[in-house]
């Protein structure tokens, strides 16, 4: 299965000094998860956070995963979890009757 973890800051949290904080310690998680196969893409938003895609064999799995995340451990960001399924509209442009 397919998900998207969104991970933003909580509010009234010190981003800058709290990333700082832990970011030694969360790089060698994600690292772990990337390495095992759970993480397979990571992206910066704008802002602070991060955008991961992973792959597992549930939601429930996906959150085991990144429970250790120690951001998400010391409450430093708020995670966001969607399952990403297959795009199947455009079948419906090969119906019969439907207009091109």
């Amino acid at each position: 299965m397919k998900l998207l973890a969104i991970m933003r800051p909580r509010d009234g949290v010190d981003v800058q000094r709290e990333v700082a904080r832990h970011a030694a310690s969360e790089l060698g998680e994600l690292w772990k998860l990337y390495r095992g196969g759970t993480v397979r893409e990571m992206y910066a938003p704008a802002g602070p956070g991060a955008v991961l895609v992973l792959e597992a064999d549930s939601v429930e799995a996906a959150q085991e995963a990144l429970s250790q995340l120690p951001l998400l451990v010391n409450e430093v960001m708020a995670l966001e979890l969607i399952e990403l399924r297959p795009f199947t509209a455009l079948q419906m442009l090969f119906r019969e009757g439907v207009a091109r």
